[in-house]
């Protein structure tokens, strides 16, 4: 077994260079997926899942939407105004086929990263060993430690449900900002992204035994990192189309940034006093 990065810890880092770096993962993973031979078949794996499955959910929610018909409304109770009223709400009533379809994109474009995560977690366990071991020079060829077995499933998959339930649960509070003109994105923005950013990070993290406290103490140390991480993933995710080719370049970037750092020393700087499994 391998001994932890060595290297300075994030800590040691101001808060500027710290995000700015994370903000540079995602080109740092693009990189290293070009780069190192073998790692492309397994990033092609949770690829091809997002992409058949969001495929699949977008033409069933096309179909449901073109066969929606409203019912016409009758407010036949307010006299000739309200047939009035009524008759202009029944002429325009595709506009509620256009809301929901907006609001179905805004749910997609916030909810990807986390339901992706969810759906390719073995295949993003795997890529993540493949990456972690290219990274620390190990054969390539080498068999997984064991992505695909029931447990590390299982595990892993709860790990990805849980931090979509946190972010939900973060989320709802900042619905009401949408309301304020121009900077009411702001914090949902900021929300989402650094839930992205985690949610990459966790992946390596999961794979190697991270209980919630030791999350939780990773999680006040890279906080920037993780969030210019997060925000830059968010930005390219609304390129369009761009986000099924981009959770591979994700989960990747999130490995390099848990190799980057020495985890006993963030640890022992945090007060945790148990030992844990390194890859």
């Amino acid at each position: 077994m391998a001994e932890p990065h060595s290297g300075n810890p994030l800590c040691t880092e101001s808060r500027f260079k710290a995000f700015l770096g994370g903000a540079c993962l995602p080109i740092r993973g693009v990189s290293f997926l070009l780069t190192h031979r073998g790692l492309k078949r397994y990033a092609i794996l949770p690829f091809m899942v997002n992409m058949v499955l969001y495929f699949f959910v977008f033409c069933l929610f096309i179909y449901l939407l073109w066969s929606w018909e409203p019912k016409p409304a009758a407010w036949d109770f307010w006299g000739p105004i309200g047939g009035w009223l009524a008759a202009g709400v029944n002429r325009f009533d595709w506009l509620l086929k256009l809301a929901a379809f907006l609001l179905a994109v805004v749910f997609s474009f916030l909810s990807f990263t986390g339901i992706g995560m969810v759906i390719a977690s073995p295949f993003n366990d795997l890529l993540s060993e493949k990456v972690i071991a290219a990274r620390l020079g190990r054969c390539e060829n080498a068999p997984p430690a064991g992505s695909f077995a029931l447990g590390a499933v299982l595990r892993n998959v709860g790990h990805s449900l849980l931090n979509l339930l946190l972010q939900l649960l973060f989320t709802l509070p900042t619905l009401p900002c949408l309301l304020i003109p121009v900077i009411g994105f702001l914090p949902l923005l900021l929300i989402s992204g650094w839930f992205a950013g985690f949610g990459f990070i966790d992946i390596a993290m999961a794979g190697n035994s991270f209980r919630i406290r030791h999350k939780r103490m990773a999680a006040g140390k890279l906080f920037w990192r993780i969030l210019g991480f997060g925000l830059a993933m968010q930005v390219c995710f609304a390129i369009p189309l761009a986000g099924l080719l981009l959770l591979p370049v994700g989960v990747t970037a999130g490995s390099l940034a848990y190799g980057d750092e020495d985890w006993a020393e963030v640890f022992a700087t945090s007060g945790a006093k148990e030992k844990i499994r390194f890859q």
